[in-house]
């Protein structure tokens, strides 16, 4: 079975002591502060260029004269900031034993800046003053980089913040320092630098229309309590975090804690050199800590995608989107391996996601048991909202920060955390089933943010069936469809099967099955389909099925991509619809450029064209020889059908 390396994160409950639990407590306060920091002074550099650019417009600028403005007034101060950053890098790579940075093409007007710091690097060259050399650059990049910050000019990186705040980090507290990091590990306060910077790039990428989904709004700050979690890393040449037995796990900073579940598939493939620890993230959810240990796994898969570039080398990949984005327009994609038995009998599989069944099925989970086409709701949240109504109730006639009001607060997250867990585990299990029986499974491309809007009446616009909508809602969002498909997208690739989205808006609910007649009039609340073309008379279930799963051949009927070197929804190796030219012969299977190819790989798919891409002619294949029971079974059919002429003659 083909093998390549994968990111995996490994999840164990961890049971620490009190001691423990305030510790972690300790580390998650700093990485919440670090965010915090840096979320600030990010808004601090956003509003001053705001100011800036307010001032502009208010002048009579347009918006893009004021923006290029703004860059012209910093344009002096960022390149003083890239002059010495480059001196600064030169003289790190000199410390450590590295040649230096190529000389740089000087900015205008800094000529005079640039040359300065050359002779002084030649000066220490090889001395004790370099060490020196570089501490005053590293001061000076920060404090030219913190001026650029102060007036808008730009904003600071997880780099600059981490920068910014080792030169702060030692004043105190009243002054914005931190005296106390010592008591904790120096990665929680990067992973909130991280955190931090990835926050901000989801609102820009949001607020420019680069980002799908709900409008990401300004990053904000976190407040104690609320979603404690920290990042540790370590060098994986010396280990530090790794697994002591099958029920500890040791961390930098925290020691060896015990954890609930066993981490004996970790360290089994620890102990074999088949994964590598990267980092691990500790998370609060409920009453309960977590560990999620990432690692570089290599994983076996019955199918893979290759990436052939054009000089011969190769490049794994799980799935066969990834494989042709990296390719892009240079290189081919082949397939290697092939799907299990289950799979290829279970074929192609359309779901349907609803709110009374999880999902509906076009072929059952168990060939055996039909009645597995419908996978019920696990009303999860249904069965707890009593109990979770009379905690939430208790909490409420609590005065908020008081003691019983913490117990309270504790008892119903610890509801919802074991709710979350539940839900989880049933979607892990059922999307495992989904991607291990069959060789595709077609979804829809829901948009849960639309489907799942609210009826709320408004002055202006009265609310119609606002309490059955509400219900509907909640249905749909406890089945946890997004989650479901998100499952599907990873597990899919490492079992070999493949995921197909249809296109947002497909016809798939309103549509006969039979006649492919489209119903304006049909109402998706009743359980049975009727259409008044044809006169079928379907279960809405069973029809919607259909037609994902013909929406979903159609899609892969184009073969695989518009490139032409995967295969197509049949296996085939080209286009059912390709044109061939005339006297064209079957394309050969091994091309010159697939000399030293590894056993067992598929051929790709060729475009029936004359010539392959490469410009090159297509080589015939070469006849197979015939052995000698392929000869006799043909020669006994032969005389057979001579045979049976014979007596058809005589009667």
């Amino acid at each position: 079975m083909p093998g390549t390396e994968v990111v995996r994160a490994y999840r164990f409950a961890l049971d620490p002591s009190d001691a423990e639990r305030a510790t972690l407590s300790r580390y998650s306060g700093a990485c919440r502060w670090a965010y915090n920091y840096a979320v600030a002074k990010k808004t601090q550099a956003h509003q001053a260029w705001a100011d800036r650019r307010t001032a502009y417009l208010e002048a009579g600028l347009s918006e893009g004269e004021a923006q290029a403005r703004i860059k012209a007034d910093g344009a002096e101060l960022t390149d003083r900031v890239k002059v010495w950053d480059h001196h600064r890098k030169s003289l790190t790579l000199t410390v450590v034993g590295k040649p230096p940075l190529p000389a740089m093409q000087p900015p205008a007007g800094q000529e005079a800046l640039v040359r300065r710091l050359a002779v002084a690097r030649a000066d220490a060259a090889g001395t004790s003053g370099e060490r020196e050399l570089l501490a005053e650059s590293r001061a000076t990049v920060n404090a030219l980089k913190a001026q650029a910050f102060t007036a808008g000019f730009r904003t600071p990186t997880a780099t600059d913040t981490s920068a910014l705040w080792r030169m702060e980090r030692d004043l105190p507290r009243e002054e914005g320092g931190s005296p106390w990091w010592r008591e904790v590990n120096v990665y929680c306060f990067t992973s909130g630098f991280d955190r931090a910077q990835v926050a901000w790039k989801y609102w820009q990428d949001s607020l420019a229309g680069h980002r799908a989904g709900q409008r990401q709004g300004y990053p904000r700050f976190k407040k104690k309590g609320h979603t404690e979690s920290f990042s540790l890393f370590h060098d994986v040449k010396r280990p530090i975090i790794r697994l002591e037995g099958y029920r500890r796990l040791v961390m930098p900073g925290l020691g060896s804690i015990r954890i609930h579940n066993s981490g004996k598939r970790l360290a089994r493939l620890v102990e074999r050199g088949r994964a590598v620890i990267q980092s691990v993230t500790v998370s609060r959810g409920g009453h309960r800590w977590y560990a999620s240990v990432l690692a570089k796994v290599q994983q076996d898969a019955p199918v893979l995608w290759v990436h052939i570039h054009d000089d011969g080398t190769r490049t794994r990949y799980l799935s066969r989107t990834q494989a042709e984005k990296a390719a892009g327009n240079c290189g081919r994609v082949r397939q290697i391996g092939r799907p299990t038995a289950r799979q290829r009998a279970g074929g192609l599989v359309g779901v349907d996601l609803g709110s009374h069944h999880l999902v509906a099925l076009s072929s059952p989970l168990d060939p055996a048991d039909p009645a597995t086409a419908l996978v019920p709701h696990p009303p999860l949240l249904t069965d707890s909202l009593a109990k979770l109504a009379k905690a939430q109730r208790a909490m409420s006639r609590c005065q908020q920060g008081s003691g019983r009001w913490k117990k309270a607060s504790a008892r119903v997250s610890r509801i919802h955390q074991q709710i979350t867990v539940r839900r989880a585990s049933f979607l892990h299990g059922l999307s495992k089933k989904l991607a291990t029986g069959f060789t595709h499974v077609a979804i829809e491309d829901l948009d849960l943010t639309a489907l799942t809007t609210s009826t709320r009446d408004t002055p202006d616009k009265p609310g119609k069936n606002v309490t059955v909508k509400a219900r509907f809602n909640r249905q749909l969002l406890d089945a946890g469809p997004g989650s479901l498909r998100k499952k599907l997208t990873y597990k899919t690739a490492w079992y070999g099967s493949q995921l197909v989205v249809l296109d947002q808006g497909e016809p798939v609910t309103g549509t006969c099955a039979k006649c492919k007649e489209r119903n304006s009039s049909s109402d998706p609340s009743c359980s049975t389909f009727h259409c008044p073309s044809c006169g079928a008379v379907v279960h809405r279930h069973e029809n919607s099925t259909a037609n994902i799963v013909d929406a979903a051949h159609r899609k892969l009927r184009t073969v695989a991509s518009d490139r032409g070197e995967t295969q197509n929804a049949r296996r085939a190796t080209g286009s059912p619809g390709a044109p061939k030219a005339p006297g064209q012969g079957a394309l050969s299977e091994k091309t010159p450029a697939d000399a030293g190819a590894t056993p067992g790989e598929r051929s790709p798919s060729v475009p029936q064209q004359h010539h392959n891409q490469r410009g090159r002619a297509a080589t015939p294949k070469a006849p197979k020889p015939f052995s000698r029971r392929s000869l006799r079974a043909g020669m006994i059919r032969l005389l057979a059908d001579r045979q049976l002429h014979h007596d058809a003659s005589d009667e």
